[in-house]
């Protein structure tokens, strides 16, 4: 079920692929909650134990706090209790509907949380040879949108072949939504598709887009994209180096062009690259719209000492061409 890693961020949960595709509805807290005991088992266990949640380590997952925290204890657990999914048959076409938790007790005096998943999951969860999927726990637990974790999942199954198409339908079903939810599209793109993209792309090893496909002029389903996330785990130093090099090389190509543009006046590019060294891209290419604006009206006969001159003089093109308006009024 988990490979175990130095912390938690980097546990790696494994899960049956029909696990992910089952039917469900859990709130984010719920769905985190669940995340958390999945990361208690070990890969090589043969059933499911019961495990131990210290109070203060569930209010972080809840993100609860202060004297709500205990209404939420008790509301959550509860709401768990009676959650269930419907999942497809490892055997056969079939599906069975299962209670997701056997049971959960809180003891006031320690202050622990016991809770242990249903034994008919354990084919999905326990010692699986093919068929499965690896999550990152950090991935699940940065993502602030129960919306976006399961599009997630659901991406996260097929990063290998790089594109899923989902129906509409579909989507609805494994966001948990109801008839009366989100009838336009407009409200699904909005709240669902862009947070989850945003999230996810910001946050996990994924980077995904999408694409709307449509059938008589309506949205059918989603199709899509899903790459390596080339900024996952990068540093805020690393990325703010990444930014710099992408100046640089902004600068590296326009500095090219404008040695370029310099050697068109007669200069050679040693010379040329003096010219940039002396002074500031701005005013080179200001002097060069000036003598530009000379040429063009035949007002030069040696275009490379006017650029020399205009450079060392500051010119700038707006006093010709006001010059220009001026004559022809």
């Amino acid at each position: 079920m988990i490979e175990k890693k130095n912390s938690r961020e980097n546990q790696v949960i494994v899960q049956h692929n029909y696990l992910i595709e089952a039917r469900y509805n859990l709130s984010l807290q719920e769905k985190r909650l669940m995340y958390w005991l999945a990361s208690q088992s070990k890969a090589d266990d043969e059933n499911f134990k019961e495990h131990e949640l210290p109070i203060r380590e569930f209010a972080k997952l809840v993100d609860v706090r202060g004297d709500h925290l205990y209404k939420e204890l008790k509301l959550i657990t509860h709401k768990l209790m009676n959650k269930i999914l419907t999942i497809q048959s490892l055997t056969d076409r079939s599906f069975s509907k299962v209670h997701m938790l056997s049971g959960t007790k809180y003891d006031d005096k320690s202050g622990i949380i016991k809770l242990s998943f249903h034994p008919y999951l354990k084919p999905y969860m326990l010692q699986l040879k093919d068929r499965f999927t690896k999550i990152n726990l950090g991935d699940i637990l940065g993502l602030k949108s129960v919306h976006a974790v399961r599009i997630y999942e659901l991406l996260k199954q097929y990063e290998s072949v790089g594109t899923r198409e989902i129906t509409l339908s579909e989507l609805r079903e494994c966001c948990g939504l109801e008839e009366t939810q989100y009838k336009k599209f407009n409200g699904i793109k909005r709240d669902i598709l862009e947070r989850a993209k945003k999230e996810i792309n910001e946050k996990t090893d994924i980077f995904i887009s999408y694409e709307e496909e449509k059938r008589a002029r309506k949205i059918t389903s989603i199709r899509f994209s899903i790459k390596k996330n080339p900024e996952y785990k990068k540093t805020h130093f690393e990325k703010s180096q990444q930014e710099k090099a992408t100046i640089l090389q902004k600068e590296f190509r326009s500095g090219a062009a404008l040695i370029e543009k310099i050697v068109e006046y007669g200069f050679t590019k040693q010379a040329a690259k003096r010219l940039i060294q002396s002074d500031t891209e701005e005013k080179i290419i200001n002097a060069i719209k000036a003598v530009d604006i000379q040429v063009s009206r035949g007002h030069v006969k040696n275009a490379k000492a006017m650029l020399k001159t205009a450079i060392e003089e500051r010119w700038k093109p707006d006093v010709f061409v006001s010059k220009k308006r001026k004559t022809k009024s």
